[in-house]
């Protein structure tokens, strides 16, 4: 194996445990890659947020959110199983939920989804908020 493709390999391996992959979303500070655990295979999501990026107000805000991650294990809440703190960057290693958000499942839709599976979407969206305030978490960005 050249030294190059070893770098490479490097690169997208997190913490020596997780293979990083496509980049799957983005945002102003992060980018969350698909990822597969090194020795079960499993596929998680990873968000990678570049600390140099946040002052020090978001980054209080950003450890305050991972704390709160931490707490909140729904089924219908997205699972955060691993924080991964290095000088730079902040790896979050979060359960990959393949179907994608709320909002582009519906717009899949064009002819809009039936009233009982629009009920039992609903109801899976109340029980998770009802959740997340029962333990004094608020959420500010549903999807």
């Amino acid at each position: 194996m050249s030294s190059e493709r070893r770098i490479d390999d490097l690169r997208n391996l997190v913490n020596g445990l997780y293979n990083l992959g496509q980049t799957i979303g983005t945002g102003h500070f992060a980018v969350v890659k698909l990822a597969r655990h090194v020795f079960t295979q499993k596929e998680v999501a990873v968000k990678v947020i570049d600390k140099s990026k946040l002052d020090e107000i978001s980054k209080a805000h950003l450890f305050q959110e991972v704390q709160c991650m931490k707490l909140v294990q729904h089924p219908n809440v997205v699972r955060l199983y691993e924080v991964i703190d290095t000088p730079n960057k902040l790896y979050l290693i979060l359960e990959f939920a393949d179907g994608g958000d709320m909002y582009d499942y519906i717009t899949k839709h064009v002819n809009g989804l039936n009233e009982s599976l629009s009920r039992k979407y609903f109801r899976q969206i109340c029980r998770a908020l009802k959740y997340c305030h029962k333990m004094c978490v608020c959420h500010r960005d549903l999807k």
